[in-house]
């Protein structure tokens, strides 16, 4: 009987940590580091990503006929915004464009379009110019 009750106090917490786990696929803020050697610019722009980790189940055989499907945290809804970089001389296309995510999920990452890779977690800086 008392098995029953340590159970049964334990399957709230067990069903929390599992929707815990399923909703880490997030919205966070990040900042892109943008160098233009035309403009002989360097800004930093703070943006939307998606973050997090997805569940996911490795089979302990992999069958060829069946494919493998690893899910990433990837954008579900996004947006384009676009800046003008300052410094740039006439004549030079001053815009850079970038993502804005909006919501996020877990998916099968698609890599015609996405790198799937981790981002690096080292800081982001800019070179320095020489000037001619």
């Amino acid at each position: 009987m008392m098995r029953v009750v340590v159970l049964m106090m334990l399957v709230p917490i067990l069903v929390s940590a599992g929707s815990e786990c399923k909703a880490s696929c997030r919205l966070a803020n990040i900042s892109i580091t943008v160098e233009s050697e035309e403009c002989r610019s360097c800004i930093t722009i703070n943006t939307t990503s998606c973050a997090g980790l997805c569940q996911t189940q490795e089979r302990a055989y992999r069958s060829p006929m069946a494919p493998y499907v690893q899910n990433t945290c990837n954008f579900r809804e996004w947006t384009y915004e676009t800046i003008q970089l300052p410094g740039c001389p006439a004549g030079v296309d001053s815009s850079f464009t970038y993502p804005v995510a909006l919501s996020c999920e877990c998916i099968q990452c698609n890599t015609d379009s996405t790198d799937c890779g981790a981002l690096s977690m080292q800081p982001s800086s800019c070179h320095t110019f020489s000037h001619y």
